[in-house]
Order: C-alpha cells, then sequence, then structure tokens
C-alpha cells in the first residue's frame, strides 16, 4: 500500500507536469489544488528537489518546476523514494530483504516466493509507467 507521502508527490508531480504556461508553482497553489497539507508537502518538494527531478526557484515569482522530463520520472523510482521497497511482505523485498521470524527455510517458502512474484510484477510495471502516464 502507499504511504500519503508517496501518493501525495505523485499527486504533486502529475499536478507540475499539467502546468500547460511552464511557470513555476508555488507551494501554497499545489497544497490547495490537491488537498496536501503545505508543511507536508514543503517536505515532498524538497525531497524531489535533492534528487534533480524538480529545480525550484526562490523569490516572489518563484516555485516548483520539472528538472527532468515527466516523461522519464518513473513511477517505481516515486515510490522507492518515498515508501522505500516495493513487497508485501519483507523477504519479498529486493534492497530490503529480511527473512521472517517463524521462517524455516527462506529458499523454500511458497508464501515467500508467492509474494515475490507479485513484487516483480510490480516493479516492472511501475518501471515501464512515468509521470506522463498519470496525466
Amino acid at each position: 500500500m502507499l504511504t500519503k507521502k508517496a501518493k501525495y508527490a505523485l499527486n504533486a508531480l502529475v499536478f507540475i507536469a499539467k502546468n500547460k504556461e511552464k511557470r513555476f508553482l508555488r507551494t501554497e497553489e499545489i497544497s490547495v489544488e490537491n488537498h496536501i497539507p503545505r508543511k507536508f508537502l514543503e517536505s515532498i518538494l524538497t525531497d524531489l528537489t535533492k534528487v534533480g527531478i524538480l529545480g525550484s526557484k526562490k523569490g516572489k515569482s518563484g516555485g516548483y518546476y520539472f528538472l527532468k522530463n515527466p516523461n522519464d520520472v518513473m513511477l517505481v523510482d516515486v515510490v522507492r523514494l518515498f515508501d522505500g521497497a516495493i513487497g508485501l511482505i519483507p523477504c519479498a523485498t529486493y534492497q530490503f530483504f529480511e527473512p521472517c521470524e517463524e521462517c524455516l527455510d527462506v529458499e523454500a517458502c511458497k508464501i515467500r516466493w508467492t509474494f515475490k512474484e507479485l513484487r516483480d510484477i510490480t516493479v516492472e510495471y511501475l518501471k515501464k509507467k512515468s509521470i506522463v502516464d498519470l496525466l
């Protein structure tokens, strides 16, 4: 399940991508139009700026804009940035693997392999979808 932070990030990115005038969008406007708490949004936009997805311009006429082409901002990267591992159970994740406490044989566990397969399908799907696909 997506956290609110990841979902808000996706909503903000879609809103910025819809900006036909290519003007800088202020935090307040993004917050109000997308019903995202302003302080929470500020943290999200800062994270997106730190990783080079967005740029920002300070000042009265400033705001946020895409540094990267929205077509090149893949959903998998945004989800991982805010939610970390993509997997429903820790033993089925790729980068954050942890064996389950009750598991006697990780390699033979059918539960793990089923959820690992689901994770693989999800990751491959999200790797093929960009912010533009959400417009």
